[in-house]
């Protein structure tokens, strides 16, 4: 498989069609930077940002997430807004109960799409087939991890002068796609 701009831009629409929370994506996508730049996000505002990066295990992340206090979460959130050193933003968010780096990179593309993407074994998967990424993803992604993974999306981006979203979202209708593939 070979990505390119293209390619890359043709998988918006199969995302659309694929992601059941799309549209919500989309209009969160617009407005979550400004409310957590100023401030403004809610609880649950947090709540569907993980919903939407965990789905299933949505239940059970929440309640390991309420096992921090309120004070608590929006000091570390307001660190992950404000904190210059990306390690520093994923270190702040994992701190908190209940939030590992996949939920914690979404937090960040919330925060800034701009400059954050969403560590996924699926787009984890097309970046290893295709070259840009030599070793398999762990179970529970590290930071460490995360900021490789960072750094490579950021490359392709650059290279293929499409944004962090549209990358992120064609890798993971790559995957989905190579599955089925695979499958058939």
């Amino acid at each position: 498989m070979d990505l390119g701009r293209r390619v890359l831009e043709q998988q918006e629409p199969l995302y659309a069609e694929e992601e059941e929370m799309y549209e919500d994506e989309v209009t969160r996508l617009e407005s979550l930077p400004t409310a957590f730049e100023e401030d403004e996000w809610t609880h649950e505002d947090l709540e569907w940002i993980i919903e939407w990066k965990v789905r299933v295990f949505t239940k059970p992340t929440l309640k390991h997430l309420d096992k921090n206090d309120d004070e608590e979460i929006r000091a570390r959130i307001n660190e992950a807004v404000h904190e210059s050193n990306i390690r520093t933003k994923v270190e702040a968010l994992t701190s908190l109960s209940g939030i590992g780096v996949p939920v914690a990179s979404a937090i960040l593309l919330f925060i800034n799409p701009d400059r954050f993407t969403v560590i996924d074994k699926r787009a984890w998967n097309v970046l290893q087939e295709t070259g840009y990424l030599r070793q398999e993803i762990s179970d529970d992604p590290t930071v460490d991890e995360y900021l490789l993974y960072l750094g490579a999306c950021w490359a392709i981006a650059n290279e293929y002068g499409v944004s962090l979203r549209t990358l992120d979202r064609a890798l993971w209708v790559l995957d989905i796609k190579e599955d089925r593939n695979s499958s058939d």
